[in-house]
Parts: C-alpha cells; structure tokens; sequence
C-alpha cells in the first residue's frame, strides 16, 4: 500500500529541486529524504528522479506519480477533516430517549436555557415504547446507544435500573383519575378521602417515595385496595380511566393521558425528578449537566 508520508516526500522534493533543498523545508536530513525516495520507488517499482546537471528531474513515472499524488494527498485531508467534524457532532448530540410516558421536555427546556453557552449542542430524540422489554433496552443502552433520558432519581431506583442520575426537582406526588371520578372535580383531597379506594401503585423495591407512600397506605389508611404494576405504561392508565381506579403517580407522568385528572393531595411526599445517564456519564452528559446545575 502506498506510503502517503512517501508521497509527500516526494512531492515536496519534486517542488523543491533537490534533496537538501526539501530536507531544510520539512526539518530533516539529506539522508532522511532519500531513504524516504528509496522506499517509494521500491514500493511503486519505478524510479522517480533522475539526477541530471540542473537537479532533480521527475521520470515520467515521477510526473505521473505527482500528478496523481496531489489529489490523494488532497483527498485525505479533506477525508481527515470530514472524520474530524464528524467527531465534533458526536460530541456535540445528546441523544435522549422518549416514551409517551417519558417525556423529554425537561431536557429540551434546559437546552434553551444554556443555548448561549453551548450553540453547537443539538438534541437527537429516540423514540421507544413503555414495554418491559423496551424499557431494558433503553437502560442496558445508557451510556453507548442513548446518553439520557427524564425520570425519578432516588438510589433504590438506580439499583434497580442500574444507572445514576442528577436530581433536579422534587415532584409533588399526587393522583391521577378518570375524569368521571368524582375526585376528578376537587381541588384537593385528604389522605383520608382514599379510604375505600381501589389504588394502583407501582410494585415495591423500584421507588424509594412510593414504597413510603405504600407504608403510609396500610398503616395509616388502612382501607384501601392496593394493586401492584411493574412499570408504567398506558394499560395502567386505561385501568385509572376506565376502572375507576387511583393511580398514585407524579404529575411528570400524567401527562401521558388526556383522560385523567391530575388531583392534590394533602401529604408531604415528592418524587426527586431530574435526568437519568449512565453510571460512567460521557464527557458531554457531564458537561451538559454541569451547565444545567447551574441555572
């Protein structure tokens, strides 16, 4: 294969007119230019130069050579620089999973608010579904095939996922129902207006708030009907909706439904909320959560 440091060699040399006269203009020896020359006639199995009275003249192999030699020199610099900005847009694409359920709002929130300070910065979105098998996928793909995406950020719920996450809002937890319910017309509720409720509630050991609220429920409550789901996806709204059911959910994820109210409740639990990424984060997920922390 074609040594392009040879090529270069020689091209410089041809331009120059003689072997000191190329060995002064890249820094080197005489003697480094010739073992360079030597080498790539070898390789090409031609003879480049031939020494006449007036220099170095080009062989019409040498011609040939040059000629040809300029454009692929030409072409792999513009090869080099293409390879290098697409490394620049790489490091300049945050690639965000989205769901339904999932929002991306607040991530695309904070990309208006810290425009200034990084305009190169663009937001890829990657759609996927709320089903198990998604969901895992899109965990197992944190830090290679996604870099971020919304959702709750307490340790039980990292174990769980296997990632980490930066906390960015305390998410007032309240309840979603149909609005048919007649909960659905009230302000706000108190805990005690849940007696006698059927009450969905994701399953324990995946949310350290919930599992508190769970607690609550039982021993303060006492009369209500708790039914587990493992992951929130929309039959666990259609259940709220057309059962008549209470979900307990943070208002982050209500949005998914049209057909639920968002009701208060008078506890103090919240939801830390903010942005999930990969236990090892990218450079640029720390720098973009390093601009963020700071508004």
């Amino acid at each position: 294969m074609l040594n392009l440091r040879h090529l270069e060699t020689m091209i410089i040399t041809a331009d120059a007119g003689s072997f000191r006269k190329a060995a002064e203009r890249m820094y080197v020896t005489p003697s480094a230019i010739i073992k360079q020359i030597d080498a790539l006639e070898e390789e090409t199995g031609t003879v480049l130069f031939e020494r006449t009275s007036r220099g170095l003249q080009l062989t019409a192999a040498g011609h040939s050579l040059y000629t040809d030699g300029k454009l692929l020199l030409e072409y792999a610099e513009k090869s080099i620089a293409r390879a290098r900005s697409s490394a620049d847009d790489e490091n300049n694409v945050l690639r965000v999973a989205t769901s339904p359920v999932t929002s991306a709002d607040l991530i695309t929130d904070y990309w208006v608010r810290i425009y200034e300070q990084w305009p190169q910065l663009k937001i890829q979105i990657i759609p996927f579904q709320n089903t198990p098998a998604d969901i895992s996928r899109v965990f197992a793909g944190l830090g290679s095939e996604i870099d971020m995406l919304t959702g709750i950020c307490d340790e039980i719920h990292y174990a769980y996922r296997n990632c980490s996450g930066t906390a960015l809002m305390d998410d007032k937890v309240k309840i979603a129902v149909s609005r048919r319910n007649p909960f659905a017309h009230r302000v706000d509720i108190i805990p005690q207006d849940l007696k006698g409720s059927d009450i969905l509630l994701i399953s324990p050991g995946r949310i350290q708030a919930m599992d508190s609220i769970r607690r609550y429920l039982k021993e303060e409550i006492k009369d209500v009907r708790i039914h587990d789901f493992d992951h929130l996806d929309m039959q666990v709204f259609n259940d709220c909706e057309k059962k008549g059911w209470l979900l307990v959910t943070s208002e982050q994820w209500a949005k998914a439904h049209p057909m639920l109210s968002i009701v208060d409740v008078a506890w103090k639990f919240t939801i830390p909320y903010g942005i999930l990424h990969s236990v090892f984060p990218s450079e640029k997920v720390k720098k973009f959560l390093s601009l963020i922390v700071k508004e």
